[in-house]
This record gives C-alpha cells, sequence and structure tokens, in this order.
C-alpha cells in the first residue's frame, strides 16, 4: 500500500512539471490493445489530417523562422505573414469540412504529459487508450495514445486522468504552443477587466 501511495505521488509530481490549462476542446477516446494504433481507432477526414500536417510543420519550422528573421528582418515579417494565411485559409477548410460531434466536446485540464476531463464511460487504471483531439480555435488536430492513470465515478460521470505515452515532441511543443497561447490571452483580459 505505501509503495502504490509513493508512485501515485511520483506520478502526480511528474504530471505537474508541464504547463497546464482548462480548455474546451473535441476529444474522442477508445480503449485499444496491446498490438494496435491509435490510428486505426477513428475514421478520419481528410482535414484532420491537414490541420495535423499543418500546425507540426508550424512547430517544425519556428526555429528557422526565428533565425531568418534575425539575419533579414522583412524577409522574416513576409514568411511570418505568410504562415499567416496559411493558418487562416487551413482554419476556412477545416470549418467548412471537419464536422465536430458535440458530444465530443468537453472542459478538459490538459498539459502537455496528459489530459483529464469527466465524461460517461468507465476505464481501468493502466488501460491503453487512443485519443483524438482537436484544440481550438486553430483545429489542430492530434492522435495520440494514453495510459488511464484513474477513473473515479463523480456525480456528472466519470472523472478520468490519461498520461500521454510515446507523444512526438513537435505534438508536446504543440500543446505546449496552445496553452501558452491560451495563458497570455486570459492574462491579457484578466488585465483589460482590472
Amino acid at each position: 500500500m505505501m509503495t502504490e501511495q509513493i508512485e501515485n505521488f511520483d506520478e502526480l509530481v511528474n504530471r505537474r512539471q508541464y504547463f497546464r490549462i482548462v480548455d474546451t476542446v473535441s476529444i474522442e477516446v477508445s480503449k485499444i490493445e496491446s498490438n494496435q494504433l491509435a490510428l486505426e481507432k477513428f475514421k478520419l477526414n481528410p482535414e484532420f489530417g491537414l490541420m495535423s500536417e499543418f500546425q507540426l510543420l508550424d512547430v517544425e519550422s519556428k526555429h528557422l523562422l526565428r533565425a531568418l528573421t534575425d539575419k533579414d528582418k522583412n524577409l522574416g515579417q513576409f514568411l511570418k505573414l505568410m504562415n499567416k494565411k496559411l493558418d487562416a485559409l487551413a482554419r476556412v477548410i477545416a470549418l467548412n469540412h471537419q464536422i465536430i460531434p458535440p458530444e465530443s466536446m468537453h472542459e478538459v485540464n490538459l498539459s502537455e504529459g496528459g489530459i483529464s476531463y469527466i465524461q460517461s464511460t468507465a476505464y481501468e487504471k493502466h488501460e491503453k487508450l487512443a485519443i483524438k483531439l482537436v484544440l481550438f480555435p486553430s483545429y489542430s488536430g492530434l492522435l495520440i495514445e494514453g495510459k488511464v492513470l484513474c477513473c473515479h465515478k463523480t456525480d456528472a460521470g466519470y472523472n478520468l486522468h490519461i498520461e500521454f505515452l510515446d507523444i512526438s515532441e513537435a505534438h508536446q511543443q504543440l500543446i505546449a504552443r496552445h496553452i501558452m497561447r491560451l495563458q497570455s490571452q486570459q492574462k491579457h483580459t484578466t488585465k483589460e477587466s482590472e
């Protein structure tokens, strides 16, 4: 019993090392077997893949854009504008074609290392899950594998805590940028209301 409490404490400390935020996202989860991939559990439309690819390319190109901007500010500014235009175009495509099921919308606690939210299905500790996640307003789509840390019954449903497994650095950066952007917006809104 004491060993389990120490392991739970260590897991909690490790998870708290990440930035986290409460946000509303589209999330779908499905149990997977050890030999399955998250990709096999969901029917994905082309727009989901397009938005995912755009966001990952954006993350990967950030350091190059910074280096170019340091050498030539005008070129850097031009490329940033082109990037914004591509983002806007991708969002329009996603808005017109990507259907977000209303039942997939949930308020979540999100970090680079995992996610927790209240939903209607119970899962067992350590079960492996496929997670389809769409972040707003960028419509960034992520397919991630996770492991159930715990699942508790509440009056509203089941409070599900999931740790992301083998998440790529690009996906972690995408989530981190999303969290920082929302935190910055919240601070700005708080300052304006004071």
